[in-house]
C-alpha cells in the first residue's frame, strides 16, 4: 500500500514510500513549500485553457456546466477514470456531492469516508487500494456497483487564507496499466487546478448553498427575502476634502477619557468594543453616547455639527422609535454603535469621505425609524397605509428614510446646517441608500456582489472606488451583528424578535390572515425558536459574516461568536429546556416576563 498524507498547513515533510531524493519527491516539496509560503507557484504542468478559464471563471456559469468542466479537465490531466466533486459545509458539517460521473448529488456527515477525512483534516490522501484505508465507506461502492482502487483526494482551499477546506476533489482508479497509481506529480497538478479554480470554486457554493435554501420548503420563509435587486452608485463628496478618521485615531481618542466622562461614561473604550450590550444602559445614557461616538469619530469637527441641534436630534431620534420588543431605539443604537465598532477597528472606512461617514453614522441610528413592529409582508397583505404611499416598494425602508431626511430639514434638529448644499445632498442620498439596503430583498445581492472580491485589498480598492457598496454592506452587517456578539447579548435579542414575530402573527390570525412560516410557535417552545434561529443563521447569516470577516479580518472574532451561537440552538432544537450549554432558561421566557 502507498500511502501519501499531506497536510498543506503542516510544517512536517510528506509521508511517502517513494524516495524523496527523487525527481517526484523533490517536486512535492517544492510545491508545499511555495504552498505554505502562500505564493502562487508558476504553473508548469497544468496549463489552463482559455475555454476552460472562461467556463470556471464567468459569474453566469451554472453549477451543473462548472462541475462537469473540472471533472472532465481533471480526468484529462490525471488520466483517471472517475473524479466526483464535493462541497464542504463547516456550518452543518456536511459534505455534498454536486458532481460525478455516475453518482446522484447526495450529503453526509463530514467525518464520513476518505472525503470526510480529507475534509476534515484539509490533507491529501493517495492511495494504491482504497479499501485499505480506515475511513473507506463501502456504502456507495456497494450502491453504484462501481468498484475503487487507487484514489487520489485533495482538499480545494478558501482562495484568500488558505486555511478553510471549502471542497473535496476526488479521483478514482488511474487508467493505464494495471494497478497503475496516482503519482506525486498527480497530486501537485491537482492541486494546481484547486488553486486555479479556488476563487469560482468558493462563489459557486455560495449561490449552491443558497439555491439548496430556497428548493427546500422549510426554509422557503426565510429565503423568500432573497432575491436580486439592481445596486446603485453613492458619488464621494467632491467639495469636503476631510476624510474619516483611522482606527488608531479612533481608538487613541477613546482612550482620553476627559471628553468621554463628561458623557456619563465611566469605561471609555467600551463604544469601540464587540461586547457592548445596549440592554445595559437606558435610553438616556445612550443619547448621551450618540454625542460620543460622532464626536470621536471626528463628524462634529469635520462637519461642522452644531452641538445643540446634536442634542436635540438624538432625543428626537429617540422620541420616533416605537416601543416594539426588537425594532425600538435600543436596536437603532446596537446597529449605530456596531458601525462605530466596524470604522474603530478597521482602516478600510478611513477612506471614506467625513460626510459620507457622518452619513452611514446618521442612517445607522435612523434605520428602523417609526417601526412599527411588523414586517413588509404584513403592511402590503392587509394593505397598511403605508404600503399604499411607497407601491409596496420596500415600505418600512422608504419611511424609515423619509422620516430621517425629514429631522434634518427642521431648524432644531439640523445636525446638517454647517455643510455647505454640496455636501448636504451627498449627506441627504448617503442616509437614504444606506437605510434602503437594509432592507433583506437586496440580502442576496449583497452578499454575492462581497463573494465577487478576492481579497482584502480588494475589498479596501472597492471602498474607494464604490463607496456606496461599502457603506451599504457595513449597515447591513451592522443590522444583522446581534447574533455575532456574545451568546449572554445575542439569546437576549433572540427572546425579543421571537416576541415580535410572535405579535405579528397573532395580529394576522386576528384579521385572518396566514402567518409567515418562521413566525408560527410558541413563545413556550424553544425547540422551535432554536431551530428557526439556527436556520436564519445557517442560511442567512454565514452567507454574509464568513465573507465579510474574511475582507476585514478585525472582525474575525465575529464570525466565531456566530458559530458558536449557532450550535447553542442547535442544541435547543434537541434538549429544549434541558439545554447542557445554558445557563439557565431565562432568556427563553418572553420580555414582558423579564426586566429590560
Amino acid at each position: 500500500q502507498e500511502l501519501l498524507v499531506v497536510s498543506p498547513t503542516s510544517t512536517r515533510e510528506p509521508s511517502t514510500t517513494q524516495s524523496q531524493d527523487g525527481l517526484e519527491g523533490k517536486g512535492l516539496r517544492n510545491w508545499l513549500a511555495s504552498r505554505r509560503s502562500k505564493k502562487r507557484p508558476e504553473l508548469i504542468g497544468f496549463q489552463p485553457t482559455v475555454d476552460f478559464l472562461n467556463v470556471v471563471v464567468s459569474p453566469h456559469t451554472s453549477l451543473e456546466t462548472y462541475v462537469r468542466t473540472i471533472i472532465d479537465e481533471v480526468m484529462r490531466i490525471l488520466n483517471a477514470d472517475r473524479c466526483s466533486i464535493f462541497f464542504v459545509n463547516e456550518v452543518r458539517k456536511q459534505v455534498s456531492l454536486v458532481g460525478s460521473v455516475d453518482l446522484e448529488p447526495f450529503s453526509m456527515p463530514w467525518d464520513k469516508g476518505i472525503v470526510g477525512a480529507v475534509a476534515c483534516g484539509g490533507q491529501i490522501i493517495n492511495l494504491l487500494d482504497a479499501h485499505d484505508h480506515e475511513a473507506f465507506d463501502p456504502s456507495i461502492e456497494e450502491q453504484s456497483g462501481y468498484l475503487s482502487k487507487t484514489l487520489l483526494a485533495i482538499p480545494v482551499l478558501h482562495a484568500l487564507t488558505l486555511d478553510q477546506t471549502i471542497g473535496v476533489i476526488q479521483v478514482l482508479n488511474k487508467r493505464g496499466a494495471a494497478n497503475a497509481a496516482f503519482s506525486d506529480s498527480d497530486a501537485i497538478e491537482l492541486q494546481k487546478l484547486a488553486m486555479v479554480i479556488g476563487d469560482s470554486f468558493y462563489r459557486q457554493r455560495w449561490k449552491a448553498l443558497e439555491a439548496a435554501a430556497t428548493a427546500n420548503d422549510q426554509h422557503s420563509a426565510i429565503t423568500s427575502m432573497l432575491h436580486d435587486h439592481d445596486h446603485e452608485r453613492i458619488p464621494s463628496s467632491t467639495h469636503l476634502q476631510n476624510r474619516m478618521p483611522s482606527s488608531p485615531d479612533i481608538r487613541a481618542s477613546l482612550s482620553g477619557a476627559e471628553k468621554l466622562s463628561e458623557a456619563g461614561l465611566a469605561h471609555p473604550n467600551t463604544l469601540g468594543s464587540l461586547k457592548f450590550d445596549a440592554l445595559k444602559y437606558n435610553s438616556e445614557e445612550l443619547v448621551a453616547m450618540v454625542l460620543v461616538i460622532l464626536l470621536h469619530s471626528s463628524c462634529m469637527d469635520s462637519c461642522d455639527v452644531p452641538v445643540d441641534c446634536l442634542k436635540d436630534w438624538s432625543m428626537a431620534v429617540k422620541d420616533r422609535y416605537n416601543d416594539s420588543p426588537f425594532h425600538n431605539f435600543y436596536h437603532a443604537f446596537a446597529a449605530f454603535q456596531f458601525t462605530f465598532f466596524q470604522i474603530s477597528s478597521s482602516d478600510v472606512f478611513s477612506t471614506l469621505s467625513a460626510v459620507n461617514g457622518f452619513g452611514l453614522l446618521i442612517a445607522a441610528l435612523c434605520h428602523d425609524l417609526g417601526h412599527t413592529g411588523v414586517n413588509n409582508s404584513f403592511l402590503i397583505r392587509s394593505h397598511d397605509e403605508l404600503a399604499l404611499r411607497y407601491n409596496d416598494n420596500s415600505v418600512l425602508e422608504n419611511y424609515h428614510a423619509s422620516l430621517a431626511c425629514q429631522l434634518l430639514r427642521q431648524k432644531k434638529t439640523a445636525i446638517a446646517s454647517g455643510l455647505v448644499a454640496e455636501d448636504q445632498a451627498t449627506l441627504r442620498q448617503t442616509i437614504i441608500r444606506c437605510i434602503l439596503a437594509t432592507d433583506m430583498k437586496l440580502h442576496g445581492d449583497l452578499c454575492r456582489q462581497l463573494c465577487g472580491i478576492s481579497s482584502a485589498d480588494q475589498f479596501s480598492l472597492s471602498v474607494i472606488e464604490d463607496p456606496a457598496f461599502a457603506m451599504n454592506f457595513c449597515l447591513h452587517a451592522s443590522d444583522l451583528s446581534a447574533q455575532v456578539l456574545d451568546w449572554s447579548i445575542a439569546s437576549k435579542w433572540e427572546r425579543r424578535i421571537s416576541e415580535e414575530f410572535f405579535n405579528q402573527a397573532q395580529q394576522e390570525i386576528s384579521m385572518g390572515l396566514t402567518p409567515e412560516p418562521f413566525m408560527e410557535f410558541e413563545l413556550d417552545d424553544p425547540r422551535r425558536r432554536g431551530k428557526l434561529q439556527r436556520d436564519f443563521i445557517d442560511f442567512v447569516l454565514v452567507p454574509l459574516w464568513e465573507p465579510y470577516c474574511k475582507m476585514i479580518p478585525s472582525l474575525e472574532d465575529c464570525f466565531g461568536n456566530l458559530i458558536s451561537n449557532r450550535d447553542r440552538y442547535d442544541l435547543r432544537t434537541v434538549n429544549g429546556w434541558e439545554s447542557e450549554e445554558d445557563d439557565s432558561n431565562e432568556d427563553l421566557l418572553p420580555p414582558s416576563k423579564l426586566d429590560k
